[in-house]
């Protein structure tokens, strides 16, 4: 009887050891992984004071463009409407989806058909 006692002894004792280094392993995770996201939370938060700092570089530029040359802004804004309505324009129109299979029916059934002549 000793002897199937110490087996399950060693056993126990191997699985509290297991046990104890996984519980160790995921400290050592959870801490990697607090450390990354503050890493990337610093990160961000300079990200986002650098944009905001080009937002307001851009916009005070503009208000000095548009302070000092009223007519050109005018112009430009102008002409980048204009060109987005002609892009709009241009753009093919949306068509239906029984249009659009009657008109690749119309470019398959050729081929198709010779294909079936040719069996």
């Amino acid at each position: 009887m000793g002897q199937a006692y110490e087996p399950y002894q060693s056993t126990s004792a191997s699985r509290a050891t297991g046990a104890s280094e996984s519980e160790e392993t995921v400290r050592k995770l959870k801490q990697k992984a607090e450390d990354v996201a503050d890493k990337v939370s610093a990160e961000g938060a300079k990200a986002l004071k650098s944009a905001g700092e080009s937002v307001d570089s851009a916009v005070s530029a503009t208000k000095r463009f548009v302070q000092e040359q009223p007519l050109l802004a005018l112009g430009a804004v102008a002409a980048f409407a204009c060109a987005v309505g002609a892009l709009w324009k241009m753009a093919p129109a949306r068509r239906n989806n029984e249009d659009l299979l009657q008109r690749l029916s119309d470019y398959v059934e050729p081929g198709y058909r010779a294909l079936k002549r040719r069996i």
